[in-house]
């Protein structure tokens, strides 16, 4: 499988689960009710999450 068609995949994945959450879940949620069910259904298909990732900035 060339890379273009993995990253499709993986795209149609993330949509897909994207879109099962969104109509889980009525509006008026804060938003780490949708990060943490985004979360959940990504690992249940079989995806890796990384909830909050750190990253370094150097500001000046």
């Amino acid at each position: 499988m060339d890379q273009t068609s993995e990253l499709n995949v993986v795209t149609e994945k993330i949509i897909g689960c994207a879109f099962n959450m969104v109509n889980s879940l009525d509006s008026g949620f804060l938003e780490k009710v949708y990060e943490n069910a985004l979360a959940h259904e990504l690992q249940i298909n079989s995806c890796f999450v990384y909830c909050v990732h750190p990253i370094h900035a150097d500001l000046p």
